[in-house]
């Protein structure tokens, strides 16, 4: 049986839904669907689920019914849609963090933190922080981070790494991180690492006004190649930020937070050229 809350995209599940009652009923295809619920195009559901057209609250609402779905398969097929629909980082995140609050075994509650880890930039900097010097004081914390947040922002931070095992009280009754380094989980959703670059991104931009040039590097460089020559640059910016972690990791008296941001992205669309 097709399970709704194990997708990460609706229109993998009408597809699969499809699938599964034509089994039973070999008449129920996507022409079915548009037809029934009242749609001048029959092949609407089609492009639909080839990503060629969004759909609706009010077609959402029709479909539910279609599949007949209870009130929370209803609920969160709806998320699921304005999840997959949504443009901005940050409302993508929004519905990802409502998606997984309708599970309740532990372990998407950890999934949850994980995402809540990346939701805010200072989760990370507090996290790297506390392995400059003993700190206990939430207050203390809130002042040290650039900028400054509220002293229950910290509280906050500190409680969810707490939970996430990232740091931990030692005898001394200061916090201490529980590893030197820390990479994004292959279980994370893309949208929601997506949202924290796009967070550090717009703190990259108020830097060059925040800190004068000798406490900052921000350079930029314009080029053009081919995609062979694009993938190699990319393949050594990712060796770059391993030997960067090395170095940081390597550090004997670490004494500030910074944050290191790389971007790489078209200025043109592709030129195809043809075969001599």
């Amino acid at each position: 049986m097709t399970d709704l809350f194990t997708y990460k995209n609706y229109r993998t599940y009408i597809k699969d839904a499809c699938a599964e009652r034509r089994t039973t009923q070999p008449f129920f295809s996507y022409r079915y669907i548009a037809e029934r619920i009242g749609l001048k195009s029959t092949g609407f559901i089609s492009w639909v689920v080839l990503g060629k057209r969004n759909i609706s609250t009010h077609l959402i609402h029709k479909l539910t019914k279609i599949f007949k779905m209870n009130r929370k398969e209803s609920e969160f097929f709806e998320l699921l849609v304005n999840y997959n629909q949504s443009k901005r980082p940050e409302e993508q995140q929004y519905y990802l963090e409502k998606m997984v609050s309708f599970k309740t075994v532990h372990a998407d509650v950890i999934a949850q933190d994980r995402c809540k880890y990346y939701s805010q930039w200072y989760y990370s900097a507090i996290r790297e922080l506390i392995a400059l010097l003993p700190m206990a004081d939430e207050k203390q914390i809130a002042d040290m981070v650039r900028p400054p947040i509220k002293k229950s922002d910290a509280h906050d931070s500190l409680e969810l790494l707490e939970r996430l095992g990232l740091i931990k009280k030692n005898k001394k009754g200061f916090y201490e991180r529980t590893s030197p380094a820390l990479t994004s989980s292959p279980k994370i959703d893309p949208s929601v690492i997506h949202n924290f670059q796009f967070i550090t991104m717009q703190l990259a931009q108020s830097a060059m006004h925040r800190f004068p040039r000798k406490e900052r590097d921000i350079s930029t460089v314009t080029l053009s190649c081919d995609r062979k020559s694009f993938q190699y640059i990319c393949e050594r910016v990712a060796r770059m930020r391993a030997e960067i972690i090395e170095i940081a990791c390597a550090s004997k008296n670490p004494d500030q937070v910074f944050q290191l941001n790389t971007q790489l992205f078209p200025l043109s669309k592709q030129i195809v050229r043809k075969a001599p």
